[in-house]
């Protein structure tokens, strides 16, 4: 990971440099027209006053624990902007949505509760390090990972600590995204971006209730320095099965046990990562058209990757471009990916059964978030995550990639939507969270 962030180490380094007071609070919001670039953190921005109600749930990275990044058909797919609220700090956390709440998190080590309606803050906490993990809501609490090296199950109601957990690895970080499934909050460990030093690699899975570890499962054997779990785990719910991504020094994607962590498969991109090449982004687990399960997932190398996810066998892979950095989409047979070429992207629609290219769409900025799909909308955050510049949200004809909607935010939008029946609510690097209805 180390290569492509070296210029935004700086401030990366000032980031991550907070402190911890774990402990829940309501601060005052008010509501003006307009928005001030989030120059007040606490501040709600109204700008839409007949919004509908948030009908249904996005309640983790990419939507569910497939990581599809799919929302029910409905609504317009054009974008209005309903309100904003600051944060304080960029946001690289993507939101989640559950029983008319949003969860979001940012940099400067704050989780908030908003009302999905109306953008009025309900809670914060404050985590003890800066938060790059989008937050994963079941049965009433919210777990999320942080750079301290803790994960953090905290009240979705009253934003009340219940545990806090740390990873054992000294120096390990939380990049991940949590999966809960089954009794437990499943997450990867990482070094920093600079990978100096270079901790061990692993996934945990933390006892949902109490934050006990009931397993882990190190990338490399015994425990050896590398392997980071940068990526979020997906997870086959029916089969029990928790996918990964893996970093060097021999990048790829692994098989878990759900139930006790032993490791199914271990398929392997790049043998001795010299190049940087790591798989950063989240396996996607999708069926063909057989109903047979498979693994989407993306590499630095530049290429997607269809995998049989009962063997890791790679059954076809395509080269978008020179680095894959988000999760692919899927929906209707058809895999939605982004590429970075240089400093552009290109949006990809490549058949989920051959790879064979669908279309593609020129983006000019890099694009680090993941896309959503709607029906036949497809929504893409655009903006360079690591430094500030213009960004909003792109929105395109998922049939043929072309361009129905730009939705304007003068900041790089840096998470990846969640996506209602009529709203969509992005993070962007302004410190606002942005929701739109649609």
């Amino acid at each position: 990971m180390r290569k492509v962030f070296q210029q935004s180490m700086g401030s990366l380094l000032c980031l991550c440099l907070l402190s911890a007071c774990g402990t829940a609070s309501t601060p005052s919001a008010s509501n003006t027209s307009g928005s001030d670039g989030c120059s007040a953190a606490g501040k709600t921005h109204t700008l839409y006053t007949s919004a509908p109600a948030a009908q249904g749930d996005w309640p983790l990275f990419r939507g569910d624990l497939r990581r599809d990044g799919a929302a029910i058909s409905g609504g317009s797919s054009v974008l209005t902007l309903a309100w904003s609220y600051c944060m304080g700090a960029a946001i690289l956390s993507s939101p989640a949505v559950s029983a008319g709440v949003v969860y979001i998190a940012s940099t400067n080590g704050i989780i908030a509760a908003l009302d999905a309606r109306s953008g009025h803050v309900l809670w914060q906490f404050r985590a003890g390090g800066a938060l790059y993990s989008s937050p994963s809501v079941l049965n009433g609490v919210v777990y999320i990972g942080a750079l301290d090296g803790f994960v953090y199950a905290v009240d979705a109601a009253s934003g009340r600590l219940h545990w806090r957990s740390q990873v054992d690895s000294v120096g390990a970080k939380i990049w991940s995204s949590p999966a809960v499934n089954n009794g437990l909050v499943i997450i990867g460990a990482a070094s920093t971006l600079s990978e100096k030093p270079k901790i061990p690699g692993e996934v945990l899975a933390f006892d949902a209730a109490t934050g006990a570890v009931r397993w882990r499962a190190w990338s490399e054997p015994g425990g050896a320095a590398g392997g980071g779990i940068w990526s979020s785990p997906a997870i086959d719910v029916a089969r029990g099965v928790v996918y990964v991504g893996i970093g060097d020094p021999d990048d790829g994607a692994e098989a878990l046990d759900l139930h006790d962590g032993h490791v199914l498969w271990h398929w392997r991109s790049v043998v001795r990562d010299v190049a940087d090449t790591d798989v950063g982004s989240g396996p996607l687990l999708y069926s063909d058209s057989r109903g047979q399960p498979r693994i989407a997932v993306g590499g630095k190398d530049g290429s997607l990757y269809s995998l049989d996810a009962q063997n890791g066998h790679v059954l076809w892979h395509t080269h978008v471009g020179d680095h894959v950095f988000s999760s692919p989409a899927f929906a209707d047979g058809t895999l939605y990916v982004i590429a970075v070429l240089g400093r552009r992207s290109v949006s990809w629609a490549v058949d989920a059964e051959t790879g064979a290219n669908h279309w593609q769409h020129a983006i000019p900025v890099i694009v680090y978030g993941s896309p959503a799909i709607v029906g036949q909308t497809l929504y893409i955050g655009i903006g360079d995550a690591f430094g500030p510049g213009d960004g909003g949200v792109e929105v395109l004809d998922a049939a043929t990639g072309d361009q129905v909607q730009y939705a304007d935010l003068h900041s790089a939008v840096t998470s990846s939507p969640a996506v209602l029946l009529s709203w969509l609510y992005v993070g962007a690097h302004d410190g606002n969270v942005y929701a739109f209805v649609r």
